[in-house]
């Protein structure tokens, strides 16, 4: 049975000490963010530091909670932040980790580690395009198959890909009636 601490029993600091011991030379920084330990490292790191860190009985991180990414378009050769947040009952932590990529690049699955992992890991891919090797079933998970683009890509549309082209030259002055324009996109999709 699973006991819970009720305070957390590594302070922040030593919380980043023991991943930067797990990720060795891989290990590029870390930093207290609103009392949660970040640690960033080079993908290579992965799988071996995810095992790691839920086998280390003074982290325990036995939660995978989420995985996202952010998508830094000017930063050229890094433009994908991939962050995985874990969660450890046993010892009251948090912490996260995170890797920075180059478009079209890769990091390793932490599916084999964290079952939760399979379907975050999908979410990321669906929505950002960036992959995870060794993933059981790597496919959209939001948006239906052939769907084009990723939209939490900064260079996506906000409107969409399919959004008329002229919405926006057709409504200048404010004087379109929502229904009526949306009316016409209905009777072209039903033909």
């Amino acid at each position: 049975m699973l006991i819970p601490a009720a305070e957390a029993t590594l302070a922040p600091d030593a919380v980043l000490e023991h991943v930067s011991h797990h990720a060795g030379a891989a290990y590029l920084g870390g930093r207290v963010d609103h009392g949660d330990p970040v640690a960033e490292v080079e993908a290579g790191a992965l799988p071996a530091l995810f095992a790691a860190l839920r086998g280390d009985p003074h982290l325990r991180l036995e939660q995978l909670i989420d995985v996202t990414a952010v998508h830094w378009p000017l930063d050229s050769g890094r433009e994908f932040e991939v962050v995985w947040q874990f969660r450890s009952l046993t010892n009251n932590l948090y912490a996260r980790v995170s890797v920075r990529l180059a478009d079209g690049g890769a990091v390793a699955s932490a599916a084999s580690t964290y079952a939760s992992a399979v379907y975050l890991e999908r979410e990321v891919f669906d929505l950002f395009g960036i992959g995870f090797t060794g993933h059981p079933d790597l496919r959209r998970i939001l948006l239906p198959e052939g769907y084009e683009g990723h939209p939490l890509r900064k260079e996506y549309p906000v409107e969409g890909p399919t959004f008329p082209e002229d919405a926006h030259r057709n409504d200048l002055v404010g004087a379109l009636d929502p229904d009526d324009f949306w009316a016409g996109v209905d009777d072209e999709a039903k033909a």
